[in-house]
């Protein structure tokens, strides 16, 4: 179950199509980790200075996936997102992508209404 969250400019999340970046994101993060399950995506636009349009994905995964995996994911995730800007019309775009291990704390509660958690 990953976790992705996006930051980006303003200007970005105006003119991208988020439900198609989203469903097309969630399916490349599932495949490529081996992940069971759907992703948690969620999307924070940010004034950026200093610079251009900027557009960071983090992608948090269970413990267990080697360097060499987390790389593949890394680049399939920029090229991913390269698409879909340029399709919004967007070409210069500084962009990031990290893809980490969740922290040993980390617990999940599946939509309970009393206190509970379930490691996954």
């Amino acid at each position: 179950m990953p976790h992705v969250h996006i930051t980006l400019s303003p200007r970005i999340t105006d003119v991208l199509d988020h439900s198609d970046l989203v469903t097309a994101l969630n399916a490349l993060v599932v495949d490529r980790s081996g992940s069971s399950g759907v992703s948690k995506t969620s999307m924070s636009p940010v004034e950026t200075y200093g610079g251009g349009l900027v557009l960071h994905v983090e992608v948090a995964l269970l413990h267990g996936r080697s360097p060499a995996v987390k790389a593949h994911l890394s680049e399939g995730v920029l090229e991913l997102i390269a698409t879909h800007l340029s399709k919004a019309g967007l070409e210069a775009v500084d962009l990031s992508v990290v893809v980490r291990d969740l922290p040993d704390s980390y617990r999940l509660s599946r939509g309970r209404s009393r206190a509970g958690t379930a490691r996954t």
